[in-house]
């Protein structure tokens, strides 16, 4: 798991289960000489990224849009408002 940002000061995390799982947790801070790389990773047809679209609205339909994207119920990874 890679976790990009800044976040709060202190987090729980369930050691246990990436330990057991063999999960790696690596963080980092900066954007830093990421976004080449990525791009030549989609531009090469390597990264499909249109599964991570999961909802699409109308601008009109922009207070549901942002409804679905805070309720983690919905099953939202982005949301995306067009118009």
């Amino acid at each position: 798991m890679f976790v990009i940002g800044v976040g709060k000061e202190f987090q729980n995390l369930p050691f246990m289960h990436l330990s057991v799982n063999e999960i790696d947790l690596k963080f980092q801070y900066r954007y830093n000489n990421t976004w080449p790389k990525a791009i030549r990773l989609v531009s090469a047809g390597l990264i499909d990224l249109k599964p991570l679209v999961t909802h699409r609205f109308q601008l009109e339909d922009a207070v549901e849009a942002f409804e679905v994207a805070s309720d983690i119920s919905r099953g939202s990874i982005k949301v995306q408002i067009f118009g």
